[in-house]
């Protein structure tokens, strides 16, 4: 009798753990889509408002995205980086800052989560930025740092211009390895 207990034990032992690997391997061979990143909004985190120089005026900005996981496995945002820029003049944008997050987020299947950047303009230090990286289009257009400066920390509370969001990368971990997903976005909606 002794025997066909630990022979019956050891079948219940045997089926549990192959059950488990096969539990295991139903779980690997859920789909592991694409996530998506979108711009759900831009929101003013905080305002000061605009003098002129030798004062620093921060503009502190809060970029909304929806990381969407339409898969069926847990994906992970691992690292999430973009570049904005603000319009200056109609379909002219200029970019400013390119923030980054390093927050590791976990996305069940079939959810949306929601990340928030916040990121700080200096308006002492955009115009010297914009001179830098892209005076000759500036000086192209007839345009001027401080007068930009002025107008977009003035206007930014109706959101008087646009925005838009270029040269996104999600960074992700799957049950299938890593995957960068791209995005870009603009913000009023047009």
């Amino acid at each position: 009798m002794n025997r066909l207990a630990m022979s019956l034990a050891a079948f219940v032992m045997a089926a549990a753990v192959l059950g488990g690997c096969a539990g295991m391997e139903m779980a690997t061979d859920a789909t592991t889509a694409q996530p998506l990143v979108k711009l759900e909004r831009v929101e003013v985190a905080a305002y000061f408002p605009y003098a002129p120089p030798p004062a620093r005026v921060p503009l502190i900005l809060a970029f909304v995205f929806n990381v969407s996981n339409p898969g069926g496995q847990t994906v992970s945002l691992e690292e999430l980086r973009f570049a904005y820029a603000f319009e200056a003049k109609a379909g002219q944008y200029f970019t400013l800052n390119s923030p980054a997050v390093y927050d590791t987020v976990h996305i069940p299947p079939k959810a949306t989560n929601t990340v928030r950047v916040v990121s700080v303009l200096d308006s002492a230090i955009v115009p010297a930025t914009l001179a830098v990286t892209q005076g000759f289009r500036m000086q192209a257009l007839g345009l001027k740092g401080p007068d930009l400066v002025k107008e977009w920390w003035e206007k930014i509370g109706d959101f008087g211009y646009g925005i838009r969001v270029s040269e996104g990368v999600a960074s992700f971990a799957t049950a299938r390895g890593p995957m960068l997903v791209s995005f870009q976005d603009s913000f009023p909606k047009k």
